[in-house]
């Protein structure tokens, strides 16, 4: 089995299971059969880029987040699970309202330092 592919859809499982979704609402987010993303977590799909498109799309992340493979393993701890909630919830924001969301977590980081 290739590294790659499997380290990708470890890290779509992750993302999957962080989130919350079955593979037949991932399946249905990114209009792909459940099969198909059953196929990519086990690592036995090679995707085109059409279709990691559509993964991000499905899992509402950047196609960059996909391809950070040490972050996710095969089951995902309550860290990985807040801040892929965090991740999913920013996502939704604009420009104007993540700026304050910034100013709000640099404020946070640098009170729970002193």
């Amino acid at each position: 089995m290739d590294k790659l592919l499997f380290q990708f859809g470890n890290r779509i499982r992750g993302l999957r299971k962080a989130q919350g979704l079955s593979q037949e609402k991932l399946a249905e987010k990114a209009d792909m059969h459940y099969t198909y993303v059953g196929a990519i977590e086990r690592g036995e799909r090679n995707l085109s880029l059409s279709a990691i498109k559509k993964i991000a799309k499905g899992l509402q992340v950047n196609i960059s987040e996909l391809f950070i493979f040490d972050t996710f393993k095969r089951t995902a701890n309550k860290s990985e699970l807040l801040g892929a909630e965090i991740m999913r919830l920013l996502t939704s924001l604009d420009t104007k309202t993540l700026l304050i969301v910034s100013k709000v977590i640099k404020e946070i980081l640098r009170l729970s330092k002193s």
